[in-house]
């Protein structure tokens, strides 16, 4: 398609509708070069306050729903008493906030803690599933990993929370993601089994059903702990890429990854090594650009004596690019995360970034990522100042046109601590001027 047909396109698409519905075309504009994603012309907008209950929330996760263009944020509450849920809050990718709900079932099972939430959305059955660790005794001797599927608009009584594993060992740390070939989710999470190292599993569930079309999948162990996963689905060859960091005794952490076939429990090949430095390379975090046909790691290194984070391409078929440098100041910066447009055509990198090498509070930077294996300029996210607040361990997703960074966000002059959040674009489109009489 010529330039002057995608702004022909896009054109009567506004005229028609009243209104700027270019999410269907915007890919093009990358493709077509019509599209500016300099670092100095990203936007950043006004900052939302996601959820300011009067207790501390934690760890957010986000997931894009391209159907109604708006994003699920679901986070860890803990109320005075010191009980932990999960809450979820609608937010539209103009930064309108919708409805907001409690996500586990409770006529199910016993209110007992709920942490570590994660989600995913799934466009076929325009719904999520948002997945958490489950205290099954009440005690803490006993963590599970549970899920509930919930419709885009909110929370069904007749969607029940289920149990995704219930080994009698602790299971931490639940990632997921969609894959759309095979129309599953795929969670990953580490095992902690007392007397042994820790290991991470993997478990499908048929995106329809909720049905475990086998049993959990043996992604990676041994005398090593292994820890902090995540996973990602490439929609370019039906396939996703797990990464974890594990613990080398003697010369620190690493940070490895393995691919696994959508819609089975076969592996493409063995475990890759993705970083493995002297000194620490952990908390490594991915996504996939299927456009690009490509996956993006993010991790922090402790190599230069405080903590950078760097970034690889790492191919369809295992093999990577030389490692980028994004995050390099005599201060810290650390908890990488990463994600794609929803179009699969760039990808953005955000972590914490602290405001000097000995003392101040922690904001959060970013940087783009390109098709042709190149970096933005870093840029402010949120950025610190001396008695600022703190934002911490940010998280990401990518929708047509921006991607929703979110926080926890320590609320000035109180214990409370809060989830944050802004709406990034980092692109400015270039279009002939439209009179409408």
């Amino acid at each position: 398609m010529s330039h002057k047909n995608i702004l022909t396109t896009f054109v009567l698409a506004i005229i028609l509708t009243g209104g700027v519905t270019y999410n269907a075309v915007f890919a093009k504009f990358f493709e077509q070069g019509l599209v500016s994603t300099s670092a100095n012309n990203t936007h950043i907008g006004a900052e939302i306050a996601i959820s300011e209950l009067d207790n501390s929330q934690y760890q957010p996760a986000v997931a894009y729903n391209w159907k109604h263009q708006e994003y699920l944020v679901v986070w860890e509450n803990v109320w005075g008493g010191g009980g932990h849920d999960i809450y979820a809050q609608r937010v539209s990718d103009t930064g309108e906030l919708k409805s907001w709900f409690y996500v586990p079932d409770d006529t199910t099972f016993t209110k007992h803690d709920r942490k570590q939430p994660a989600v995913a959305y799934d466009p076929v059955n325009d719904r999520y599933l948002v997945v958490w660790i489950y205290d099954t005794v009440g005690d803490g001797s006993n963590l599970d990993i549970h899920g509930r599927f919930v419709p885009w608009e909110g929370v069904d009584a007749g969607e029940k929370e289920f149990s995704i594993n219930g080994w009698s060992s602790n299971q931490w740390e639940p990632k997921i993601a969609y894959g759309r070939t095979p129309e599953e989710f795929l969670v990953v999470w580490m095992n902690t089994p007392s007397g042994v190292s820790t290991y991470i599993s993997a478990q499908r569930i048929t995106a329809a059903t909720g049905a475990k079309p086998d049993s959990a999948i043996s992604v990676t162990s041994g005398a090593e702990n292994r820890d902090n996963p995540d996973v990602a689905f490439n929609l370019a060859q039906n396939q996703y890429l797990i990464t974890w960091d594990i613990n080398n005794s003697g010369s620190g952490f690493d940070v490895y990854g393995r691919r696994l076939h959508g819609g089975s429990n076969n592996f493409a090949g063995g475990e890759i090594g993705i970083a493995g430095w002297p000194g620490n390379e952990e908390n490594p975090r991915v996504a996939a650009c299927s456009a690009m046909d490509k996956y993006l790691v993010a991790w922090q290194s402790a190599a230069s004596g405080h903590d950078d984070v760097y970034v690889r391409f790492v191919n369809n078929d295992g093999s990577m690019e030389a490692p980028l440098l994004v995050g390099d100041t005599p201060a810290n910066e650390q908890y990488p995360e990463v994600a794609c447009t929803e179009s699969g055509s760039i990808f953005m990198v955000v972590w914490n970034q602290q405001y000097s090498s000995t003392s101040g509070p922690y904001g959060v930077s970013g940087r783009f990522a390109y098709s042709d294996l190149t970096v933005s300029d870093d840029f402010a996210v949120r950025g610190v100042s001396v008695g600022g607040p703190n934002r911490w361990y940010p998280l990401i997703a990518g929708g047509y046109s921006n991607f929703l960074v979110t926080w926890e966000h320590l609320r000035s002059g109180t214990a409370y601590q809060d989830i944050h959040g802004v709406l990034a674009t980092p692109y400015t489109v270039f279009l002939p001027l439209v009179i409408k009489n």
